[in-house]
């Protein structure tokens, strides 16, 4: 299993953290950094983290060049096997934490693809709504 930090601006990584909790019952094995929410200066939590993972691992930030992605990318950059997702969203979150398969940076993208936000698309039309989910979940 692949060692995992989530950093985000407020409370989102702890939110995502819950979620993989909820599904699958080992969130316990996820790291999260909740910047801002007090005045705790988080870069050492990201150093500690890449001091103590495992390699490969992943760290997961919430905005591209915001400030905590910024701060992951500083402590991160002389790092080895240490990959930086940004954008996080839940999908790609639980493709890496539940993948069994070397990660490499191949992979990794190929996890990322897979785990993209889409547009859902309903019928704008007057249409039973028995039928839409039928559609849906076909």
């Amino acid at each position: 299993m692949t060692d995992i930090l989530i950093a985000s601006h407020g409370h989102l990584a702890s939110g995502l953290k819950s979620s993989v909790d909820i599904l699958t019952g080992m969130g316990d094995k996820i790291q999260v950094i909740d910047a801002y929410v007090d005045k705790t200066d988080y870069a050492s939590k990201i150093t500690d983290f890449i001091k103590g993972a495992q390699r490969p691992a992943v760290i997961f930030t919430d905005l591209k060049g915001g400030s905590v992605n910024q701060k992951v990318v500083l402590e991160a950059a002389k790092e080895k096997d240490i990959f930086i997702v940004t954008q996080t969203n839940l999908a790609i979150v639980m493709a890496v934490f539940l993948d069994s398969e070397e990660l490499t940076e191949e992979h990794l993208e190929e996890l990322i693809g897979q785990s993209q936000v889409e547009l859902f698309k309903l019928e704008k039309e007057q249409k039973n709504v028995e039928d839409q989910k039928s559609d849906f979940f076909e």
